[in-house]
């Protein structure tokens, strides 16, 4: 009897997520698979014998993502860095159904530890509300009687209501400072390695398959300007490597200007440099946005006297680099980023988004997901919407979603920047602030480039934002509990 309660509780603490499983039981699990593999082999042979192992390891992964999902979103890092150049390699792999598969074991792990626990506390979070509000406007709009096709709201709602899922999941997981600085000195890792992917694909070229993939899918004209390749690193296009190297540039910045350790500090400014030149090298005009936004928002918080100096002497320095003639392409490029009277690319845009002003304010709540750009032409072709090029994040939510979505789009940007903000004057820890900083530069200027093309919808972008936006929310939630105990 007394076995029996023994194991009894065992198996009551592993359906908790806490211990092992019995040994007994681990010797049955593995007792079975091995017949069941040798059963297999006999009956299917060689594919059997590969498959079987495969969805063994599989399902143990996956088992444990219940438990440990921090096991999951360093999966969901590595993917977001990894899943284009698999494309590349080896086309029509369901990349995207293995990550609705970990977010969503990862979701049925969290669902059950707070309905175990009886607590919910790690939805209690600033921008809870907000984040509701914007997933529930996307699921609503399955209603929407304007809506050309139910199968384009189903393939764009899945990734825009799973993926920031993984907001909730991060901040649940990144619960101690060791955890959340481990994961983001990750994401700077993975950051600094597909920078230095795309310096070399700028200096020497892509590698062959790059170039098979690029010339199979009609891709030349996006990546290679005026006799000049734009790099990409490991990220599916030039204008997200660019954007996501400005973000990760402009934080690593931040956090090098606080770190007290010399070994850190170097790190810190040699994967700022690597990636700002990363960004230089995609030839990406919103990512040169990024950077004096951040500048003047990072300066702004500080509230030190001698960042307005650095501020105004960067300012000279911006403007004598905008209006000096030059041949350097890579200037070229900058320059004709603030001299948008002169893109003809810009122009067709602002004439773009004139002509549909009229559309969005008559349709409150637009015209349904998926009813413009690529997944209109694919679900919805020759309607008004199916050709209307967005080009711009704002204006495909204010299209897809009208004015209401934008409203709790715009909602959403508003209570992260105030808050995070507010947040940030009164913090006291200078790695935390350096981190709320960094971050908070990055999504006004990520606000700002909406507005020209569209960001935080598009792959990896749409899943490293709700991950920084945990690690922000996170290091102000530790700089206050450890304000209050101090």
């Amino acid at each position: 009897m007394q076995v029996s309660n023994s194991l009894a509780i065992q198996l009551s603490r592993f359906a908790r997520g806490e211990g092992r499983l019995p040994e007994l039981v681990q010797w049955v699990i593995w007792i079975f698979a091995s017949a069941l593999l040798s059963w297999a082999v006999y009956l299917f042979n060689f594919k059997a014998a590969v498959g079987i192992p495969f969805i063994l390891v599989a399902s143990v992964v996956g088992f444990s993502l219940l438990w440990r999902t921090d096991i999951g979103l360093y999966l969901m890092l590595l993917l977001a860095f990894t899943i284009s150049v698999f494309n590349r390699l080896v086309e029509n792999i369901p990349m995207g159904i293995a990550m609705d598969a970990i977010i969503g074991v990862m979701l049925c792990g969290l669902f059950y530890r707070a309905q175990f626990n009886r607590s919910w506390s790690i939805f209690n979070t600033p921008i809870t509300l907000a984040v509701l509000l914007w997933a529930g406007m996307n699921i609503i709009e399955f209603l929407n009687p304007l809506a050309p096709s139910r199968t384009a709201w189903f393939y764009v709602v899945r990734p825009a209501v799973e993926y920031l899922m993984l907001f909730f999941i991060a901040y649940q997981t990144l619960d101690k400072p060791t955890k959340l600085f481990r994961f983001l000195y990750c994401l700077i890792a993975f950051s600094v390695v597909s920078a230095l992917w795309g310096i070399w694909q700028a200096t020497f070229g892509y590698f062959e398959w790059e170039y098979n993939y690029v010339v199979r899918h009609d891709l030349v004209h996006l990546v290679f300007n005026y006799g000049r390749w734009r790099a990409i690193g490991s990220i599916g296009s030039p204008s997200q490597f660019g954007i996501i190297m400005a973000f990760m540039c402009t934080c690593c910045l931040s956090m090098a200007f606080a770190a007290t350790g010399f070994w850190k500090k170097i790190i810190l400014w040699l994967a700022s440099g690597i990636t700002g030149l990363a960004m230089i090298y995609s030839g990406t005009r919103s990512a040169f946005v990024i950077v004096p936004i951040f500048f003047l928002v990072w300066v702004v918080l500080s509230k030190n006297p001698k960042m307005y100096l650095l501020l105004f002497i960067g300012s000279i320095g911006m403007t004598i680099l905008i209006i000096t003639p030059s041949n350097n392409y890579h200037i070229q490029r900058i320059q004709s980023t603030f001299q948008p009277s002169a893109d003809a690319s810009y122009q067709t845009r602002a004439k773009n988004r004139s002509m549909i002003l009229p559309w969005i304010v008559k349709h409150p709540i637009g015209g349904g997901l998926g009813s413009t750009g690529i997944w209109g032409q694919r679900f919805s072709p020759g309607t008004f919407l199916a050709n209307f090029p967005p080009d711009s994040g704002l204006i495909r939510v204010a299209v897809e979603l009208g004015w209401v979505g934008l409203f709790f789009f715009l909602y959403l940007y508003y209570r992260i920047i105030i808050h995070g903000s507010l947040a940030l004057l009164k913090m006291k820890n200078p790695d935390y602030k350096a981190i709320v900083a960094g971050i908070i530069g990055g999504v006004v200027a990520l606000l700002v480039v909406e507005w020209g093309q569209e960001v935080v919808g598009v792959f990896p972008m749409s899943i490293l934002f709700w991950l920084l936006l945990a690690i922000l929310f996170r290091v102000v939630h530790f700089d206050q509990t450890e304000s209050k105990k101090s």
